[in-house]
C-alpha cells in the first residue's frame, strides 16, 4: 500500500539545505564580527569562551529570524492542497475526545466542552467522536463539582455513553499517567485521540478535518494544530494573544518549511493516532532522580520523537484554524508555567543522544532546552564581559593598531561596535518587522487587527515591553535552570489563567525585589567599569529595578480593556468572533447559576455539600458504588459519622473526607441523618448549608 508508513525522509533536502545555511549565515557574520572588536580591543583573555558564547546565543536569534524570513515568502506562494480523501463508509474512525483536569474549574471546563459537543453536532459528524474527562483533581470540593456538571450535561444533552467521566484516585505519573491510564483502558476502542487541555476549545469544523486527514492519510500518526490564545484581559495577557495571532503565523510557515513531517508535538489540540501510539510511546524513566531524572515530565516532545521512530509522520496543521487556548494574565503566573516547561524540558537532555531519533526530532528536543538555557548563558555572557572591560579599563593601556576584518572594510572602532549592535538587533527586531509587513500585503488583515495604525501602534507597544520585562525572564529561567540542576523540582500546580484584579503593588514587590536588587548591583557594578559601559547596559540593569512596577502595571485588566477600546492589541477573534468563542462564556455564566451549591465566594467543604445536597449526594454514591473501598470498620465509621455531624467543617482531615466520599454506605446514612437528626444537635456550620433550601417563607 503506497501510504504505509514508513522510515522518515533523508534529512538533508534541498528546503532544509537552504534554511540551515540561512541561519548559519545570519550567525557567522556577526559572529566574525565580535570576536575581531574583541581583538581591536585588546581583550585577549576570554576571547574565545566569549565568541563562542556569542556564537551560541546569535543562533538562537538567527533560528527565530530564519523562521520569520522564510516564513514570510513561503505564506506568499499558492496554498497546497490538502489531501482529503473521502472517509470509507464501511471502515468508519472512531475518536476519543480526551479533556484532562487537574483541580481546573469545572464551570470553564464544561463550557468549553459543551461548546465543542454542540458545534460538532452541527456538523452532521458528530457520531464519530465521544468525550471523556480524565480527572486528577484531588480537592473534593473540585471532583464532586465536576461529578455533578457531568452529570447535569448529559442529562441535558441526552449525552450519556457520549460523554465519560474518570476519576483517578491515585494520580501516578501526573498528567502523562492519565493519559496512559485511558489509553490502557479505552485505547483499543477507538482509532484516534484528540488530546485536549482545561482550557482548550476547538470547533466542530475542526475536529472533523482533523478527522478526515488523519482518514486520508495512513502515513500520518499526529497532527498539531497551532492554537490561538483567546480570553486575554490584562495587558500582559493581550500581549502575550496579540504575540500569538500576529506573528505566529509567519513563524509556524517558516516552521513548517523545513520541518515538514516530521514536526513537534505540544501536548494538546491536536489528533493523535492511537494504535501506533499505544505500540511505540511509551515513555521511558530517565536515568537519574527527579527533577533532572526519574519520570518525564514534559511528554509531549518525547512522544512526537517517539512516533517518527516508529516510522510515522508528525505534522503541523498551520492552515487550520477554530482551534483556542487560554495564557497566564501576568508575569509571575507566566513564570510558574514556565517553572514547569523549563524543567520538563531540561529533563529531555537525555533523550538527545537516544537511539533511533530523527534528527528533527533531536532538533526539536535541544531548541526546547535552548529556550530556558540561552537565558543563563547570557546572564554569563554578561557577566563575563563586564569582567573583561574592567580588566582592560583598569591596565590603563592604550589601543594598539591592530588588523582584522574592521580594518579590512575600513570601519573605525566606535562603527564597529554600533554595526555589530545594528546586526544583532536587526535579527532579533526582523520577525516583528517581516509580521507586520506580512499584514499590509495580505488583503484584510490589518483590519483583523484593528487597522493599520493600530497594528503599527500594537508592534511598537509590544516590543517596547518586551524590552522591558526580557531582563526580568532572563533572571526567571536562569534561576529555574540552575534549581534543575541541583536537584530542587517543582510540584504540580494548577495553572490561574484568570486575570483577576490584576496583581497588588505589595505583592509584585515581594515577587520581583531580588531582580530589583540585582539590577541595582549590576548598575553599580557597570558605573565601576567605565560611564560607556554603564549607559550599554543600563536597559538590562534598568529594566530589572523597575521590575515591581512594570509586573504590576501589565496585569492589570483595566489597561488590557482601554487598549482594546482603542483597538490596540486586537486580535480576530475580538473582530471577527466565531459562534463557538461567544457561547464558552455564556455557558459557563450558566454552570455557574446551576452549580449555585458550590459557591466560590462562600466555598462549603466538599464533604458536606455531598451529604446534604440530595441530587449530589445521589451522584456521588451512584459513582462511588463501583469503586467503593469497603475497607471502613464498623467502629471508624461510627467515629468519622460522629465526629463530621457533631463538629462540623473543618472536623475531618482531608484523607479522611475522601474516604467518606468513598464509601457508599456512609454517605447513605450521613444524607438520611443530617435530614432527621434536630437541627439543634448539629454542629452550627451544617446551618447555612440547610439555609439554601428554604425557598420559602
Amino acid at each position: 500500500m503506497k501510504n504505509e508508513p514508513k522510515k522518515g525522509r533523508q534529512f538533508l533536502d534541498w528546503q532544509r539545505l537552504f534554511f540551515f545555511v540561512t541561519a548559519l549565515m545570519f550567525t557567522a557574520f556577526p559572529t566574525v564580527l565580535f570576536s575581531n572588536f574583541l581583538w581591536r580591543l585588546g581583550i585577549e583573555q576570554g576571547i574565545v569562551p566569549l565568541t563562542i558564547l556569542f556564537a551560541i546565543l546569535n543562533w538562537n536569534i538567527s533560528w527565530g529570524a530564519t523562521h520569520s524570513l522564510i516564513g514570510f515568502f513561503y505564506r506568499r506562494r499558492r496554498a497546497k492542497e490538502i489531501n482529503e480523501t473521502p472517509v470509507d463508509p464501511d471502515n468508519p474512525g472512531s475518536v476519543a475526545i480526551v479533556l484532562p483536569v487537574y483541580n481546573e474549574d469545572p464551570k470553564r471546563v464544561f463550557a468549553g466542552l459543551r461548546t465543542m459537543y454542540e458545534s460538532l453536532k452541527q456538523t452532521g459528524r458528530g457520531e464519530v467522536f465521544d468525550f471523556f474527562i480524565l480527572s486528577d483533581s484531588t480537592k473534593p470540593e473540585r471532583w464532586l463539582e465536576e461529578e455533578q456538571s457531568w452529570a447535569s450535561l448529559c442529562r441535558d444533552l441526552d449525552a450519556f455513553g457520549r460523554i465519560h467521566y474518570r476519576r483517578r484516585t491515585v494520580n501516578t505519573d501526573k498528567k502523562a499517567g492519565n493519559l496512559l491510564e485511558f489509553c490502557e483502558s479505552w485505547g483499543s476502542r477507538y482509532r484516534y485521540m484528540v488530546t485536549l487541555d482545561a482550557d482548550s476549545v476547538m470547533t466542530g469544523d475542526t475536529l472533523v478535518a482533523l478527522y478526515d486527514r488523519m482518514e486520508a492519510d495512513p502515513r500520518i500518526g499526529l497532527l498539531q494544530t497551532a492554537p490561538k490564545i483567546v480570553y486575554s484581559e490584562s495587558f500582559w495577557g493581550r500581549l502575550q494573544q496579540f504575540s500569538n495571532h500576529f506573528y505566529g503565523p509567519v513563524f509556524i510557515a517558516g516552521l513548517n518549511f523545513w520541518q515538514g513531517g516530521q514536526g513537534n508535538y505540544w501536548g494538546h489540540n491536536a489528533i493523535i493516532r492511537l494504535g501506533p501510539f499505544i505500540d511505540h510511546c511509551a515513555l521511558p524513566d530517565l536515568p537519574g532522580r527527579e527533577p533532572f531524572g526519574g519520570k518525564i515530565l514534559s511528554h509531549d516532545f518525547v512522544e512526537a520523537a517517539l512516533m517518527q521512530r516508529a516510522g510515522y509522520e508528525v505534522r503541523l496543521a498551520e492552515d487550520l484554524e477554530g482551534t483556542y487556548e487560554e495564557c497566564p494574565q501576568d508575569m509571575i503566573e507566566h513564570a510558574k508555567r514556565d517553572r514547569r516547561w523549563c524543567q520538563g524540558n531540561m529533563q529531555h537532555f537525555w533523550l538527545l543522544f537516544s537511539r533511533g531519533l530523527t534528527f528533527a526530532s533531536r532538533l526539536h528536543l535541544g531548541n526546547g532546552i535552548m529556550g530556558y538555557a540561552s537565558s543563563l548563558l547570557w546572564a554569563i555572557f554578561l557577566i563575563l564581559s563586564g569582567i573583561l572591560i574592567y580588566n582592560r579599563v583598569r591596565s590603563q593601556l592604550s589601543l594598539l593598531p591592530t588588523s582584522g576584518v574592521g580594518d579590512i572594510f575600513q570601519i573605525p572602532l566606535a562603527e564597529h561596535g554600533a554595526l555589530i549592535g545594528g546586526v544583532t538587533f536587526s535579527l532579533l527586531f526582523l520577525p516583528k518587522v517581516l509580521a507586520l509587513l506580512d499584514a499590509f500585503l495580505t488583503k484584510g488583515r490589518t483590519r483583523l487587527f484593528g487597522g493599520g495604525i493600530q497594528c503599527t501602534v500594537s508592534v511598537l507597544l509590544e516590543i517596547i515591553t518586551s524590552a522591558a520585562v526580557a531582563p526580568v525572564m532572563m533572571l526567571y529561567h536562569g534561576q529555574f535552570v540552575v534549581f534543575t540542576a541541583l536537584g530542587k523540582g517543582v510540584g504540580w500546580s494548577t495553572q490561574n489563567r484568570l486575570a483577576g484584579d490584576g496583581l497588588r503593588l505589595y505583592d509584585a514587590f515581594k515577587s520581583h525585589r531580588t531582580h530589583a536588587l540585582v539590577g541595582l548591583i549590576a548598575t553599580l557594578l557597570a558605573r565601576q567599569v567605565s560611564d560607556t559601559y554603564l549607559y550599554w547596559t543600563l536597559p538590562v540593569s534598568g529594566a530589572m529595578m523597575v521590575s515591581p512596577f512594570v509586573s504590576w502595571i501589565v496585569s492589570k485588566p483595566s489597561i488590557g480593556r482601554a487598549l482594546g477600546r482603542m483597538k490596540i492589541l486586537s486580535t480576530p477573534v475580538e473582530i471577527d468572533t466565531s459562534a463557538e468563542l461567544e457561547a464558552v462564556p455564556v455557558l459557563q455564566e450558566r454552570f455557574t447559576q446551576s452549580n449555585w451549591i458550590f459557591d466560590d465566594e462562600k466555598p462549603i467543604p466538599g464533604v458536606m455539600n455531598a451529604v446534604v445536597d440530595p441530587y449530589l449526594n445521589a451522584i456521588r454514591v451512584s459513582l462511588a458504588g463501583a469503586a467503593a473501598t469497603q475497607q471502613n470498620t464498623e467502629a471508624n465509621n461510627k467515629i468519622l459519622t460522629e465526629r463530621l455531624l457533631k463538629q462540623g467543617n473543618g472536623a475531618l482531615r482531608s484523607n479522611e473526607e475522601k474516604q467518606v466520599l468513598s464509601d457508599v454506605e456512609m454517605l447513605t446514612q450521613l444524607h438520611a441523618e443530617v435530614w432527621t437528626m434536630d437541627p439543634e444537635d448539629l454542629h452550627s456550620s451544617w446551618k447555612p448549608l440547610f439555609d439554601r433550601y428554604r425557598w420559602s417563607s
